[in-house]
């Protein structure tokens, strides 16, 4: 188990208390709304789904969605949000693994999780991600912008040879860990996303960006 993984199994209790800072709010607001409405009447995957703060927003108007995570851990408290709805599932599953069927879900999901994908892995993450998707299907993802002085700030403890940035975090039980928390820009996406990606609008709130597109056509 690499330290990332290991660290967010042993922060799932206390994950979801980064969604309360104050500054945060109103672009969190602004987040709910615009998920609800994007992902209403779609089955929609999602990698990578935590503690399923995002699931059970995402769960209100979808027609179904299917949440996976490595962590166990995590999924316990996911799963305890979701005992009464019907439209989600879970499973324990890597996010980096493609789908082995045939592409059934017109919706995809990526809350908070790419900044802590390893550049290196990057392009392995979306082959798998859009394995899981129609052609046409609708993506909706977001994370947080660097905004030093206006935002939670965490200093750079390291970058390595790949580029990817890197934080030392202390967790309440005194553990101590360092992962990847990497910062894109437009240009990023326009370039890393465009085999997949169609009608791609990128948006930049006070502290985070939104990214949505349409899946494209395969190529034969």
């Amino acid at each position: 188990m690499n330290e990332t993984v290991t660290y967010y199994a042993q922060r799932a209790r206390e994950y979801d208390r980064v969604y309360d800072l104050p500054p945060w709010q109103a672009d969190l607001r602004r987040l709910e709304g615009q998920i609800t409405r994007v992902f209403a009447g779609r089955r929609v995957f999602e990698p990578a789904c935590g503690t399923g703060y995002w699931t059970r927003l995402i769960a209100r108007s979808a027609t179904e969605v299917y949440a996976i995570d490595v962590n166990e851990t995590t999924l316990t408290i996911a799963r305890s949000r979701h005992d009464t709805r019907a439209n989600v599932r879970f499973e324990q599953r890597d996010a980096y693994v493609v789908c082995h069927g045939a592409p059934s879900f017109d919706g995809g999901h990526a809350g908070f999780w790419i900044s802590h994908v390893d550049r290196s892995r990057m392009a392995t993450f979306l082959a798998a991600f859009h394995s899981y998707l129609m052609a046409g299907a609708i993506v909706f993802m977001m994370d947080e912008r660097q905004t030093e002085g206006r935002n939670r700030h965490v200093p750079t403890s390291r970058t390595d040879a790949a580029g990817n940035r890197y934080e030392r975090r202390r967790l309440e039980n005194g553990g101590e860990f360092e992962i990847i928390k990497n910062f894109y820009d437009e240009m990023f996406f326009r370039e890393r996303f465009e085999p997949y990606a169609s009608d791609l609008v990128y948006e930049e709130l006070e502290h985070f960006w939104t990214l949505r597109y349409r899946v494209r056509e395969p190529i034969a």
